[in-house]
Parts: structure tokens; sequence; C-alpha cells
């Protein structure tokens, strides 16, 4: 698979690896445009420190949902 981004980028089109795939939208994504975030897992609050899963999303996602949390 290909990355979405670098293959429909009008300027530049490659043809980069994906490496992953994005959890909202499902879009191969390179290391370029892979968004590594935190997701905490559901369960008791205030729980003990725990590690959190990983949640890898594209480009548009990743900026869509900053926007929606008011983190834009």
């Amino acid at each position: 698979m290909n990355c979405f981004d670098c293959a429909t980028n009008a300027l530049r089109p490659v043809q980069a690896v994906a490496v992953a795939a994005c959890a909202r939208c499902g879009a191969g994504m390179c290391r370029t445009h892979v968004h590594i975030t935190s997701d905490p897992l559901p369960g008791v609050p205030n729980p003990p420190p725990r590690p959190e899963a990983r949640r890898l999303t594209c480009d548009v996602c990743h900026t869509a949902e900053r926007a929606a949390a008011g983190l834009a």
C-alpha cells in the first residue's frame, strides 16, 4: 500500500510506502504523514498510571479532530 497523502499531492506526487493506516478514515500513511497520539483506555476514573494505547491518524483526520476538540 502507498501513502494516500503523498500520492494525491498535486505539487509533488510520489509513491511513498505506507507504514500505517489511519484509525479514522483508513487511508495509508507514510512516516511523514502519520500522527501518533495516545488513546486512553476506558476504565476506572483516576486509575493508577498505566501505558496508553497508540492511535494513528492521517494529516486530515488529525487536523479535524484537533479542531473539533478546540485545539486547532
